[in-house]
């Protein structure tokens, strides 16, 4: 319900957006909204129209990727096998293209769900053997990210940019000046600031 209040409001707005990357975004989270509350029909027509506006305005693989994953995700929930095998298959591909490793154990998981569902034990085993490489794999990844002395750097920098952001704020708030300050909210949101005052 916290989604659909959030969600909702922009969606019913989707067509006045300018920015394909703003509707694409809302196509790809009501989507998914759409799908946690079993309406897959329209689930599927959402998705489907973010995926080709995704694939002919703004060429992101990764996109395509998530896209295909979930539409792979909801051919499988509506039992067509046969879709969901092509579908899964063509977002491995990708995210195996983009070194995604996290996408394919999530594409890894419905083919196994797949699997189940059409009595293939051979390739169930061993796309669940795969998927545990890959778990692995990510896992390993994510422990040496963490000890490189790299993500310290990166975190001691997020927090004080973060620290200083909210001292920023407070100083526009006590100032009285936060109804006049540039929000740099894009136009293609259809929100439009005022210039601050001279």
């Amino acid at each position: 319900s916290n989604a659909l209040d959030l969600i909702g409001p922009v969606y019913s707005i989707v067509d006045s957006f300018v920015g394909v990357r703003e509707k694409t975004s809302v196509l790809f989270a009501y989507g998914l909204l759409l799908m946690r509350q079993d309406n897959l029909q329209e689930a599927r027509l959402r998705l489907a129209s973010g995926l080709q506006i995704t694939h002919n305005f703004i060429g992101s693989l990764q996109l395509v990727s998530q896209y295909l994953t979930a539409l792979g995700n909801l051919a499988l929930a509506l039992r067509d096998a046969g879709q969901a095998r092509e579908i899964l298959r063509s977002s491995l591909t990708l995210a195996k293209k983009l070194y995604d490793i996290p996408t394919q154990i999530w594409v890894l998981s419905n083919l196994t769900s797949l699997y189940q569902q059409l009595g293939e034990e051979g390739n169930e085993m061993e796309n669940q053997e795969y998927q545990k490489r890959k778990v692995e794999d990510l896992q390993r990844r994510i422990g040496e990210a963490c000890m490189s002395p790299h993500h310290f750097e990166l975190i001691d920098k997020v927090k004080l940019e973060a620290h200083q952001l909210s001292e920023l704020d407070i100083k526009r708030v006590t100032a009285g000046r936060s109804m006049n300050v540039d929000l740099d909210i894009p136009e293609s949101v259809g929100l439009y600031t005022r210039a601050p005052m001279p």
